[in-house]
């Protein structure tokens, strides 16, 4: 079964985001005083619904900062509640030098904890779940900053209307093997909605800027330096707002909203999916600020005539049958990000190996093995479960719960662990009914196996191996170096601000 599983992410991350600025009055950014300097709460809003809370606080210990920041967080997708809740932590130099971080993310039943150490040039990560460990180092991105230190620079820089400046920032939501960067813009002072009053604040705003897109962070300030609200535009949901508040306010009841049936694409034609040989596609963006220039060209997808507006996508049904792709298996250096480990598929996990094993169960042709993979793990994930999160590998090989992206990293770890190289496909799905709704295009995600030198797609939450076309890929995946809100950023952009126009179907030969 289809589902919406990839708002949440960048939601949490946006508001963890939000959540870091601190009040700016009185700080000296050279020498804030001992102890707690900064304690602030704030009310999460998602489209005029209060969804949660924030708390984010600064202290100094001698010459280190530390930082901390909760956001606690509950959305509705059809019908079922799914509760986030993160806790970020970071300890920094008084001159914004990050040392250390730590964040553990409790999201429905995910629930993993990450911490690393920055040293020497490198910055080793070390995420904990089930009882084991994954480690990864990298070169730390020189001079990058995190939340201290950012904050530090913004004080330096001042507010002056039209002051503009680009900062390095490592934020391990978006991305853990390098920096994103970080464009700042003070505008100048403007009306603005503040709890149903029209006040007058400063304009700031960040734009973050990961290989996966882009997140704009709009926030206003009082005359001391304080800020009152921020904003993270999310087209087709309207804005995650942080509205600041004192702690009684900020906890006080919310109800969350329902987000999984208002992110839908009415199709406004019938389309077959069994009997659909290929399907022609014009993809329209409703406004500018949507891109589609990053849409992936697969073997099951190409690209035809683009316009600044749209774009026009042919997706053939593969067959599984040996077609000689490039004369054989591509050398292990070039996939081998799509063999390895990473965060979200423990390829050590002794849980996950026995089950690659078993599932295999001794098949050693690659389009056979693939379809028995997917089959597996179709009747594996017993529970078809909206409620969880985007759980890892492991955690769905011993929940056996879960929705489309949960049977897609199962089915791409199974594949890893039997030697098919995998990746991740997050776009669109053609659905003849959902939640009362007739003949719509809902989020999605499944799997492709790199087999005879093509890119094979499997779909384990629809049940099928020669997938139909009747799905439109947005962006794939190794996940390697993946934060969880940088998969979600190809799919952003386009929610609420496409149209898919179905242009012409084509069932095959001898079809009636």
């Amino acid at each position: 079964m289809v589902r919406n599983c990839f708002v949440w992410p960048c939601f949490l991350a946006g508001a963890v985001f939000m959540a870091g600025v601190a009040r700016a009055d009185s700080i000296d950014p050279n020498q804030p005083p001992q102890g707690r300097f900064s304690d602030e709460w704030g009310e999460v809003y998602m489209s005029g619904a209060k969804v949660g809370y924030s708390h984010s606080t600064m202290a100094r210990e001698g010459n280190l900062i530390h930082t901390g920041t909760t956001v606690v967080m509950e959305i509705a997708r059809e019908r079922q509640k799914l509760a986030l809740r993160t806790e970020e932590r970071t300890t920094e130099t008084l001159a914004g030098v990050p040392l250390s971080f730590e964040s553990t993310m409790d999201m429905s039943m995910m629930k993993t904890a990450l911490r690393g150490t920055v040293k020497d040039g490198k910055v080793t990560i070390v995420q904990a779940q089930f009882g084991m460990e994954q480690t990864q180092t990298f070169d730390y991105p020189p001079g990058a900053l995190m939340t201290w230190g950012s904050f530090r620079e913004s004080l330096l820089r001042g507010f002056r209307p039209g002051t503009e400046y680009v900062l390095s920032i490592y934020a391990p939501q978006l991305r853990l093997d390098d920096a994103v960067t970080a464009t700042t813009t003070v505008g100048k002072a403007e009306e603005f909605e503040h709890r149903n009053k029209r006040l007058r604040g400063q304009r700031v705003t960040v734009v973050m800027e990961s290989p996966m897109g882009s997140m704009e962070l709009i926030s206003w300030m009082d005359q001391e330096g304080r800020s009152l609200k921020a904003l993270l535009p999310v087209p087709g949901l309207g804005n995650l707002e942080l509205i600041t508040a004192d702690q009684a306010t900020a906890l006080a009841e919310f109800v969350p909203p329902e987000v999984f049936l208002t992110t839908v694409i009415e199709a406004k034609r019938k389309i077959d999916p069994k009997s659909a040989h290929w399907i022609k596609y014009r993809i329209i963006a409703r406004n500018g600020e949507v891109d589609l220039g990053e849409l992936p060209a697969t073997d099951m997808q190409t690209l035809g005539e683009r316009t600044e507006r749209s774009a026009e996508v042919v997706v053939t049904r593969q067959t599984h049958r040996v077609v000689g792709g490039d004369g054989g298996p591509k050398p292990h250096a070039e996939l081998a990000e799509y063999l390895d480990g990473n965060l979200m598929i423990n390829v050590e996990d002794p849980n996950l190996v026995e089950l690659a094993k078993r599932a295999a169960d001794g098949e050693a042709e690659p389009f056979a093995l693939g379809d028995k993979l997917r089959r597996f793990v179709t009747d594996y994930v017993t529970t078809k479960s909206l409620s969880v999160g985007f759980a890892t590998a492991s955690e769905v090989s011993r929940t056996k719960e879960g929705d489309c992206s949960e049977h897609a990293v199962l089915l791409a770890a199974l594949g890893r662990l039997n030697r098919l190289p995998a990746r991740l496909v997050v776009g669109v799905v053609y659905l003849p009914r959902l939640g009362g709704r007739q003949g719509v295009f809902g989020y999605h995600m499944w799997t492709q196996f790199f087999i005879d030198g093509r890119w094979i797609d499997f779909d384990a939450a629809l049940r099928e191996s020669e997938c139909s076309p009747s799905r439109i890929a947005f962006a794939t995946s190794s996940l390697k170096n993946t934060g969880l809100a940088d998969l979600s950023l190809p799919l952003l952009s386009k929610i609420g601000g496409i149209d898919i126009e179905i242009l012409e179907v084509d069932r095959g030969p001898g079809a009636p």
